[in-house]
């Protein structure tokens, strides 16, 4: 279950994990690169069956957890959840999970294959916290609990059906059950007014345990980042704009002007692996046809130096690298590199 949540969504791991600190200072990170996950199968590559996952997952069977014995002391389905609350609370506390256990219900209970192959009891539990979050928190015994979120379930679960595949468990608990209201109920508790008309699952961080959803509001976006188990952070709400230049692009909203700069820049010349170990750059300026920002870079492996013309986010301009000489030839003269 883990794995199948966590490896589709691995490309939103590098550099996603900025939002804390910059809801602290206000001071927004230059990255500008736009990556995207694709929701999950909750089937396929997963350490649990979809089966097994759903033993309880209609909260329907839940007086099948009622033994004779139980039932002879008067006990309720009511007791098993305020015991379902506790557990799942005593697992949460070794790890510092800010969640604050409002309500919980055992999903499923099994053995459950780890990540080292090895066949453990594991239980399952729907949690509802404080705030407004619902989670699955996945506790192996022995083993370190893990988990997604009521969002990440959903946007597979719909991914899934669209597929023709079965799908995994949804969340039941009432509190749970509408994540839109979820969202925005996440939104608005952080004093930003919302009035939800969309929102979607972006994805999550396999590096920082952290998972994304975007919520659309009447008008205006922000980015919802949910901690997952293993992450000491709380959740963290930050507008569209923000959250684009952390690299996640809301998709349903405006995100509004786009800020370049020179670690922007070289942000994107990263990503098209420009052949250049850079000792240093600056910006010569901007073209006026194209739009595209023109680069000079400092090579220690090209004496030659490069130029990089990068095009401006959603534009069809190509991005291109010349050596210094053609550069000049175009009227962007090289100062870092000495041409001969």
């Amino acid at each position: 279950m883990r794995n199948s949540i966590v490896l589709a969504a691995a490309i939103l791991a590098g550099g996603l994990f900025a939002f804390q600190a910059l809801a602290q200072t206000g001071g927004p990170s230059t990255t500008t690169t736009t990556p995207e996950a694709i929701p999950p199968s909750m089937e396929a590559q997963t350490n649990t069956s979809a089966n097994q996952v759903s033993i309880f997952g209609n909260y329907q069977d839940q007086a099948d957890r009622l033994s004779k014995s139980d039932k002879a002391k008067g006990k309720t389905i009511a007791d098993l959840m305020a015991q379902d609350r506790s557990d799942v609370t005593a697992i949460l506390e070794p790890i510092h999970f800010y969640c604050k256990v409002t309500s919980a219900v055992l999903a499923s209970a099994g053995p459950m294959k780890n990540e080292k192959g090895e066949t453990v009891d594991t239980k399952t539990y729907e949690v509802a916290c404080e705030g407004g979050l619902g989670y699955f928190i996945i506790a192996p015994q022995p083993g370190t609990p893990y988990g997604f979120t009521c969002f990440g379930a959903s946007a597979a679960y719909a991914a899934d059906t669209a597929a023709g595949r079965k799908p995994g468990p949804l969340c039941g608990l009432p509190a749970n059950q509408d994540v839109k209201a979820m969202a925005q109920a996440v939104v608005t508790g952080t004093g930003k007014a919302c009035k939800l008309r969309d929102m979607r699952w972006i994805g999550q961080s396999a590096k920082t345990n952290t998972d994304y959803t975007e919520a659309a509001c009447a008008d205006t976006g922000y980015v919802i980042a949910s901690p997952l188990p293993g992450s000491s952070m709380k959740p963290v709400v930050v507008g569209c704009h923000d959250s684009y230049l952390q690299g996640i692009p809301c998709k349903l909203s405006d995100n509004g002007p786009q800020v370049v700069t020179m670690q922007s820049l070289l942000d994107v010349i990263a990503q098209h692996h420009v052949a250049c170990r850079i000792t240093g750059s600056r910006l010569v300026g901007k073209e006026a046809v194209k739009g595209r920002h023109i680069v000079e870079l400092k090579c220690a492996d090209r004496p030659e130096g490069v130029v990089a013309y990068v095009p401006a986010a959603g534009t069809p301009e190509p991005f291109e690298t010349v050596d210094c000489r053609t550069a000049g030839k175009r009227g962007a003269t090289c100062t870092l590199t000495k041409v001969n």
